[in-house]
């Protein structure tokens, strides 16, 4: 007697494959840490109580419209949106090359399971962040959460297209990751991470709003503090950046694809 073998779709198929790859990035992140899942709450949060402590009196007086800490805090979760992803695009399928074997598991899910994880991490601890702050007696505003949203999406995806080409570099070059890691220690600097936009003068504020990291991350602390003031700052152009950057990247990847999974 024949056995009948359920036929799922294409979506399907693509949503389960996602949530084993998520459950087993999961396992593989956090199994190591005896902190566990808490882990993603913790690290950023000694981020921030190291910087607090040596910068905190000069942020302090450089960020009046709301606490330093928050204020870091923020800079801090949403650097790491970026950041994150761009660098869970190398060795994404080399550490996963076993998994290709199965004709569902493509090589783009290895990547979209890795930069879906690295969102949900950043989210939930951004939200924990915000409900620890409120229970403290912190005043977040809740208006413009869209907007908030926005910028973090934005952040997200130009960090997965940026993501997405050094998964192809690393492939051709083995230095990548080496390059990857001198070139992100600028960025806290450049990204308005540890001060306010319009606390630099003129000249400095014109460069750093090259980087879209300084317009999404000064437009998340004005979406939670109202009164706090960031510049000629916008979504426009980190739309655009951010468009642009994962474009280059799909197809960069689309090209090198059948290269990605015979080496």
């Amino acid at each position: 007697m024949p056995v009948d073998i359920p036929r799922r779709s294409p979506w399907t198929n693509q949503k389960l494959v996602l949530i084993a790859l998520l459950h087993r990035e999961a396992i593989t992140r956090f199994g190591k840490y005896k902190l566990g899942v808490l882990w993603m709450v913790v690290e950023p949060l000694i981020s921030v109580i190291v910087l607090g402590l040596l910068l905190g009196p000069i942020v302090g007086r450089t960020a009046p419209d709301m606490p330093y800490a928050f204020f870091l805090l923020n800079g801090f979760m949403l650097l790491d949106a970026f950041s994150g992803p761009m660098s869970a695009g190398i060795g994404a399928i080399k550490s996963n090359r076993g998994l290709l074997v199965f004709p569902k598991v493509q090589p783009l899910d290895l990547l979209l399971a890795r930069f879906i994880f690295e969102l949900i991490s950043s989210l939930l601890a951004f939200t924990f962040f915000c409900l620890a702050g409120m229970w403290f007696g912190i005043n977040l505003s809740l208006g413009h959460l869209h907007i908030l949203l926005a910028a973090f999406l934005l952040t997200w995806l130009t960090g997965c297209g940026i993501g997405l080409i050094l998964s192809v570099g690393s492939a051709h070059y083995e230095s990548v990751d080496k390059i990857l890691a001198f070139v992100k220690r600028p960025l806290i600097f450049v990204s308005c991470v540890l001060y306010p936009l319009v606390d630099l003068p003129n000249v400095a504020q014109k460069i750093l709003l090259y980087n879209p990291l300084s317009h999404t991350i000064e437009l998340s602390r004005k979406c939670l503090f109202p009164l706090y003031h960031t510049g000629d700052v916008n979504l426009a152009y980190p739309s655009a950046f951010a468009i642009v950057v994962l474009s280059f990247g799909i197809c960069l990847f689309h090209n090198q694809r059948h290269f990605l999974t015979q080496r």
